[in-house]
């Protein structure tokens, strides 16, 4: 099975986020907008796993959450990924990685290094994936459009408590992915 492992969103960010991805459905069409169901931010990507990494996996979750403490995360940064020449993503996350944030991080990636799940080679960035850009659009209107959708979104101040890692699995469609919980485990409250 397909899966990830992610940090999902309270439905008032989930609300917030599609609320102001609504009010640009029409000025940038050439976008996939997320279903606000299907908003998270995303930890570490598995892609295909066995059931047997799948309790393994389970159990690392389980272990990371017992010692870590809940911890906020503050929404204040946009971009395009990988750059505005070449987009292909629209994303909004953080500026500065809380600390918390970046040791399960790292954990996950050495502990799930393990099990033959190769560490991520990129440097982690924490963010939410709000649109998919199918077909190129000209530098110029998304510098645009984007100074506008991140004025809305930076304008709601959002910021939430991460609660919780959940595991998801990936089934892709001809809709698009759907997201199936197949594991939440709870950080310690403080």
């Amino acid at each position: 099975m397909r899966a990830f492992i992610a940090i999902d969103l309270p439905p008032q960010i989930k609300d917030a986020i599609s609320k102001t991805q609504d009010k640009f459905k029409n000025a940038l069409p050439k976008i996939s907008w997320v279903k606000p169901v299907n908003l998270h931010l995303t930890l570490k990507f598995l892609g295909e796993i066995s059931p047997k990494q799948l309790d393994l996996i389970n159990q690392i979750i389980d272990k990371i959450c017992s010692k870590a403490n809940n911890f906020k995360i503050r929404l204040e940064a946009m971009d395009l990924l990988p750059d505005i020449a070449r987009a292909r993503i629209i994303w909004i996350g953080t500026e500065k990685i809380e600390a918390q944030l970046q040791q399960i991080v790292e954990e996950l990636e050495t502990k799930l290094s393990q099990l033959g799940i190769p560490k991520e080679k990129r440097h982690f960035c924490a963010h939410i994936t709000i649109g998919r850009i199918k077909t190129h659009i000209a530098p110029s209107i998304l510098e645009e459009t984007l100074g506008k959708l991140k004025n809305g979104l930076l304008r709601e101040k959002l910021k939430f408590a991460a609660e919780k890692i959940t595991l998801f699995q990936s089934t892709l469609g001809p809709a698009g992915p759907d997201y199936a919980v197949l594991k939440e485990a709870n950080f310690k409250i403080t």
